[in-house]
């Protein structure tokens, strides 16, 4: 039986050994003689425990059934299928369908969100990309965008990885130590909506320099939204943005604003950002979190004891700085300085701290590629940088008018879903001379009284205790592991108290700072222990037991660091409060 499918010939013929298989443009997608013992063969050689499995084409379905029947709880199967007609074929074998989810390349955009989500939240690194046999030459630009998908989304991921393990420890003293600030500064709410008026939002990319002139010239009858990062190039040309947001814990992000001035500018935090930032500026400010950390939201709440805004963003301040603009204005928005890329071989604006020129050994060390650029031709980037175009790509998405958007850069990497205009198109078409942008004034929000900081103490307090009480319970579940007698087995008394102790961990670890110290800990423990092919009842006693006690005993070390984080804080707190008495003596 033949069929043409558009510009594919296909034909339906019968094996030797009696089973149907097909033929497409003269090329078989299984054996001719028995497609059963190869599909047997072809899985054995390619299937990894422990992964996530991509097969790219279906065929006759054979190869994906075998797979499928070798996917356990600890894998899972995308099928990626460029004929439609293929798909229809092995959707009467419900085996194929068990932790299996299958797309035809139209949907290719489902498949890399799919991917993103899987890779993100369980595999990691492990990703094992399959093709049937023929495929590659029938539909080869089809597998290399799949092949591209899934590169760059492990790249992100590294990156994504690496930058959670290393700064996790920043992150919590960060977050722990910024509630000081933000017991009495402004959740960011306050400004939703607040203005009708064109935003700029001003990123420090080389491609920035050249929107300087027009952007000091119109810099009265717009909103000026600057990255943190970004300051310093501003200022260097007498711009002051009305607002600057700053979300980055590293002490990288403080080094922007340690020797800088500012006369009107509003500070826009979230609550991970690096806390001395604020004891520099030393002003009343605007809060948020982001939306990732939406855990957080509450136990922010709770210890507060008001609401704390969340905010959409990505792996740049830039992201947040678009959200927060959309938010705030009815206006139309321009982004400038998004370059994402290394344009005219500078990684930055200058008179931004981070900047230098692009030579050979910055090259070898960054893992350069080059990617389509804003006017179409290619441009030097790299993964971080792409991680954060496809946040752009991500967010965008999110909004309800994003024809109110522009990308305004003139340069750097094109971000898809964007509309391109040349910043002085955007000026002309929106600028409004006789138009002023008013400014919240945040002091006229009410501060916090003695008798509020006097209960925000006894919060943290509280907070205090409860981490002796996970101390307390972790140290417990160590000392039973190392006292089980058995080599091979948990003593089932053993299981029960640890069933207990677990018990009385789980809504501690939920919420809080102890979901946030947890979460990076259990990435690397999960991914350091993973099942053995065949693994012996022995082996597997031994990982179980290692994987147990190297997860208690981090959490024990980062449940101390919390602790010293709190005790810190309770600290400021409690100077804060003896300042405000003798203030009421006087």
């Amino acid at each position: 039986m033949t069929k043409k499918l558009n510009q594919y010939d296909i034909i339906e013929e019968t094996s030797r050994s009696g089973h149907t298989i097909h033929k497409v443009n003269n090329y078989y997608l299984h054996s001719k003689y028995n497609p059963i013992r190869e599909a047997d063969r072809f899985v054995n050689q390619y299937f990894k425990k422990n992964h996530l499995h991509i097969l790219f084409g279906i065929g006759s379905g054979y190869i994906a059934e075998f797979l499928s029947k070798k996917i356990s709880e600890h894998e899972f199967l995308i099928i990626v299928e460029p004929l439609e007609e293929f798909i229809i074929i092995p959707l009467n074998c419900s085996s194929i369908l068990k932790r299996t989810v299958i797309f035809d390349t139209k949907n290719i955009d489902e498949f890399r969100k799919l991917c993103d989500t899987l890779i993100m939240n369980k595999f990691s690194d492990r990703v094992q990309v399959i093709c049937s046999p023929n495929y590659n030459k029938l539909f080869l630009d089809e597998y290399k965008k799949v092949l591209s998908i899934v590169k760059d989304l492990l790249h992100v991921q590294k990156v994504s990885e690496n930058t959670i393990l290393t700064f996790s420890r920043e992150w919590q003293r960060n977050f722990i130590l910024n509630l000081y600030y933000a017991f009495d500064d402004v959740p960011l709410n306050v400004l939703e909506g607040y203005f009708n008026v064109p935003v700029i939002v001003a990123s420090g990319g080389p491609s920035l320099i050249k929107q300087i002139p027009l952007l000091k010239k119109i810099r009265n009858n717009v909103l000026v939204i600057s990255s943190g990062s970004t300051i310093n190039t501003l200022l260097n040309y007498n711009i002051e943005p009305d607002l600057v947001v700053t979300i980055d814990g590293h002490i990288n992000n403080y080094r922007h604003f340690e020797s800088i001035q500012l006369k009107d500018t509003k500070i826009i935090y979230s609550l991970s950002h690096h806390e001395k930032i604020l004891e520099k500026i030393d002003r009343r400010s605007l809060f948020f979190i982001p939306s990732v950390q939406s855990e957080m939201r509450s136990y922010a709440e709770k210890l507060l004891n008001k609401k704390v805004p969340n905010i959409n963003g990505g792996a740049s301040v830039a992201t947040f700085a678009l959200s927060i603009a959309y938010s705030i204005s009815s206006g139309p928005i321009a982004i400038i300085g998004q370059d994402l890329a290394y344009t005219d071989n500078k990684t930055h604006a200058e008179y931004n701290k981070n900047f230098r020129k692009v030579d050979e050994e910055f090259i070898k060390s960054k893992g350069i590629v080059y990617t389509k650029g804003y006017y179409g031709e290619q441009v030097l980037t790299d993964y971080p940088f792409l991680m954060m175009k496809f946040n752009f790509e991500k967010l965008i998405q999110t909004f309800s008018r994003s024809d109110r958007i522009y990308n305004c850069t003139e340069g750097g990497v094109n971000i898809e879903g964007y509309q391109q205009v040349s910043f002085e198109e955007f000026c002309n078409r929106y600028l409004d001379v006789k138009k002023r942008v008013p400014m919240l004034c945040i002091d006229s929000y009410q501060h916090k009284d003695i008798e509020e900081w006097k209960k925000f103490l006894k919060r943290i307090e509280n907070e205090i205790k409860l981490h002796d009480k996970v101390k307390e319970l972790v140290e417990e579940a160590i000392l039973l592991l190392k006292r089980n007698s058995w080599s091979t087995a948990f003593e089932q008394r053993t299981l029960k108290k640890l069933d207990k102790i677990d018990k009385k961990l789980k809504p501690i670890f939920d919420e809080g700072i102890m979901s946030l110290i947890a979460k990076p800990i259990i990435i690397k423990v999960l991914n350091e222990y993973l099942p053995l092919e065949n693994e012996t009842e022995q082996e597997t006693y031994r990982r179980v037991f290692d994987k147990s006690i190297d997860l208690y005993s981090r959490l024990l070390e980062a449940a101390n660091d919390s602790k010293g984080f709190f005790t810190e804080l309770r600290e400021r707190i409690k100077n804060k409060i003896i300042d405000m008495e003798k203030e009421g003596e006087e």
